[in-house]
């Protein structure tokens, strides 16, 4: 789950340590992973017209009058050196890895993340979702580790879908939310089973359940850059956006969670990782709402 600082201010979709990954497009057999930043930030007609002149088309975020403008460019851009030091002038940049079809489907297991983020869990005055759906009596408020769920997840309403059948809640990046029918379509026969959700009034909703990730799974995590908690003496892991997701050490079930936690300051999550044969349905299915990500294989852990 995602521990929250004392002080937060909502974040938008798609910002901040949220990390999604992008599948390519591309057919090419050969093509290596990309890294890709998408980069929100407040411009000046300078800027604007020097990233014009680097080749990067820009959009405004809210309106031509907007300065707030966004650009998706990749690292083997012929002017990244440049274009680099405009995104670290302050810049909001989300780091994705873009794979091909084929290093996707090579991989015996891949990472869920989801794309689509809706939502605060219930009640989300003073975090108070924390203590009503977590066990917190190893829970480390400094760096957010050790939070146990006790309780259904609650939210606001049913989820207003339209063509997306899964969801994140905002604030707790380690647990996904699906529509029924996509449940009892993909991951009801890997053997993935399902938790009711509940509404601000303890009814439950009926057009989402959360998967149940009951199983663990450790990854290669050596060479990681770690932080040590002062207050609880635990460790946990900086996001891992560049590249393929380290490698399991065993073999886990359908639907695992990492024995390791990931994140930065008061966050604190485990990413969960799925075999294969779920990512094939998710993709014959066009499921919309969640990306996958392929995780190292053995030859992959060390490089």
């Amino acid at each position: 789950m995602r521990a929250l600082p004392n002080r937060v201010v909502k974040p938008l979709p798609q910002a901040g340590l949220r990390i999604s990954v992008a599948v390519s497009p591309s057919d090419s057999q050969d093509a290596c992973v990309r890294i890709q930043h998408r980069v929100s930030l407040n411009s000046t007609p300078r800027v604007s017209s020097e990233l014009a002149a680097l080749g990067v088309p820009t959009s405004a975020e809210n309106g031509l009058a907007s300065r707030l403008i966004t650009f998706i460019v990749h690292e083997d851009h012929p002017r990244w050196p440049r274009i680099a030091q405009i995104i670290d002038g302050g810049a909001v940049d989300v780091v994705t890895t873009t794979f091909t079809e084929k290093e996707i489907c090579q991989a015996a297991h891949v990472l869920l993340e989801s794309t689509w983020h809706h939502g605060y869990p219930q009640p989300e005055d003073d975090f108070g979702y924390l203590s009503a759906t977590y066990d917190l009596s190893d829970h480390c408020a400094a760096c957010g580790v050790g939070a146990r769920q006790k309780s259904s997840f609650r939210m606001e309403g049913e989820p207003k879908w339209g063509k997306k059948s899964v969801l994140q809640l905002n604030w707790v990046f380690d647990e996904l939310f699906a529509t029924p029918e996509l449940w009892h379509t993909v991951f009801e026969p890997a053997g993935v089973e399902r938790l009711p959700v509940l509404g601000k009034n303890g009814e439950e909703l009926a057009t989402v359940v959360q998967l149940a990730v009951g199983d663990q799974v450790e990854i290669e995590v050596s060479g990681m850059p770690a932080k040590h908690c002062p207050t609880c003496g635990r460790s946990k892991y900086l996001p891992a956006t560049r590249g393929f997701f380290p490698a399991v050490l065993d073999e886990p079930g359908s639907l695992a969670r990492t024995v390791q936690y990931f994140g930065s300051d008061g966050s604190a999550f485990r990413p969960i990782v799925a075999r294969q044969e779920i990512s094939r349905a998710l993709a014959e299915h066009k499921v919309r709402g969640v990306s996958v990500r392929p995780l190292a294989g053995q030859d992959e852990r060390h490089s």
